[in-house]
């Protein structure tokens, strides 16, 4: 097919068809194709993409990156399809955004950047920030400032700088909250499974304790938001509905229709807290398509596709007990290590507490522990879902003191059940067993075997 197109191109526009722009797409299934053996002719550009939800599935290795046709890529801000489409507010945190584009620059893709928007009303930041990224990769500072600085830019151009300086922290953490459970994913549905279960409004696998603080961590940021709404001119009351209060205060009520309806369903609340959610949504979108005389009314929906995330929770009755909340003998974020061997970790506000790092190619990263009485650890770690960046695995070793370090592979195949719980939590999750040779203090430590390792959290166990 490839040499057909290249006669034809050839014969109609240039004979010497290395001339002509050409790009090649291994996208899903095409990937396969590829490393299967397929040759692709080396001035054509090839362009890596990313699994749909943010992770890229490969990058030049050394010798593709010799490519006269160079590479790009072609990115998700936005998905229809398994498991669940993000269609409807777009939440995907500038971290990850900064992590994978990055990579992927140092890997030589800066021939081509293309980004799958959906609206570009709810994605107008990180539409922004793909762009300025590709425009210019040093406009950003590689480092935790860095992201923080282009935010706060966008949102003094926007909003003023004292608005800014109080905005900044509560769109963080609008981010941190949906980077955990993105708001499309709480009814703990999915989408495009026979298995009907798929398509029923269920529990999470959170405890009370935890569904508590969730919606406490909402409540702040979209009570900000309606207080800052006060402070903002006439002129800019438009703007600022569109791409602050409607996203920031509906992903709140979404979690609170699907929270309250948790906790609803084992009779810890009353029904009415889920069903003022779910019409509070229906609210904010019927203010949205009024805005500037109804000039947006068809730009958003409370509802995309109609799937059952959105509707109104049943109210049913549950049939097992809420989970228990666990208490780990430790927990580590990412950037909490003692210190490091190797190329210094960089952390770009990505992850869970938003304290995730990059650990470079065989760097190290230590975290010291006291460990009584026990005769077995659980080292559990949770990274960013990534991909081998070439080759077919993504490696990090662990090991507790002088032990011989375990190396685990964390990769996974595309649409496998791990791969979609990994998606929809946004980690990959391993763990190991440890013996510990004697009681009092320790010293975990974690080596990236491969590049693109991405540590989130680390919890031990008894």
């Amino acid at each position: 097919v490839i040499n057909d197109q290249r006669e034809l191109l050839a014969k109609y526009v240039n004979k010497n068809v290395t001339k002509i722009p050409q790009a090649f797409v291994p996208y899903k299934e095409v990937l396969q194709i590829m490393e299967n053996g397929l040759q692709v002719p080396e001035d054509i550009t090839l362009i890596w993409c990313d699994d749909n939800y943010g992770y890229m599935t490969r990058l030049s290795d050394k010798e593709q990156q010799k490519r006269s046709g160079g590479a790009g890529v072609y990115y998700h801000l936005s998905y229809w399809g398994r498991p669940h489409d993000y269609m409807w507010l777009c939440t995907t945190q500038p971290g990850l955004v900064y992590n994978e584009m990055k990579q992927a620059y140092d890997c030589n893709a800066r021939r081509l950047w293309v980004v799958n928007v959906h609206d570009l009303k709810p994605a107008a930041y990180n539409l922004e920030l793909f762009l300025d990224m590709a425009w210019n990769i040093n406009a950003i500072e590689n480092n935790m400032k860095g992201l923080d600085k282009h935010l706060y830019a966008w949102l003094s151009r926007e909003f003023g700088e004292q608005n800014a300086k109080e905005l900044l922290p509560v769109m963080n953490e609008y981010y941190r909250l949906a980077y955990i459970r993105k708001p499309e994913y709480m009814g703990y549905t999915r989408t495009e499974e026979k298995d009907p279960i798929y398509k029923v409004v269920s529990d999470l696998p959170w405890s009370e304790a935890y569904i508590n603080r969730r919606i406490q961590d909402y409540k702040a940021i979209s009570e900000k938001v309606q207080e800052l709404s006060q402070k903002i001119s006439p002129e800019k009351q438009s703007t600022w509905f569109q791409l602050i209060e409607y996203p920031v205060r509906s992903a709140a009520e979404m979690n609170y229709k699907h929270l309250y309806g948790q906790l609803a369903r084992h009779g810890k609340v009353d029904w009415s807290l889920s069903d003022s959610a779910f019409d509070e949504i229906v609210s904010l979108t019927t203010n949205y398509k009024k805005l500037s005389n109804g000039k947006w009314q068809y730009i958003m929906s409370h509802q995309p596709r109609k799937l059952p995330v959105f509707d109104r929770v049943p109210h049913t009755t549950a049939v097992t007990p809420l989970m228990q909340e666990k208490t780990p003998l430790y927990l580590f974020n990412g950037a909490g290590y003692h210190e490091y061997r190797g190329d210094e970790p960089i952390s770009h506000g990505l992850g869970y507490e938003r304290k995730a790092i990059s650990l470079p190619l065989n760097s190290t990263v230590s975290y010291p522990f006291e460990a009584m009485n026990t005769d077995t650890l659980w080292v559990e770690v949770a990274l960013a879902p990534n991909h081998p960046v070439n080759g077919s695995a993504i490696r990090y070793s662990v090991s507790i003191d002088d032990e011989q370090p375990q190396i685990v592979d964390y990769h996974t195949e595309g649409r496998s059940e791990e791969w979609k719980e990994n998606n929809l939590r946004n980690q990959a999750i391993r763990i190991t067993s440890h013996v510990p040779s004697s009681s009092g203090k320790h010293l975990l430590k974690i080596k990236a075997l491969d590049e693109g390792v991405v540590i989130d959290q680390i919890k031990l166990w008894n």
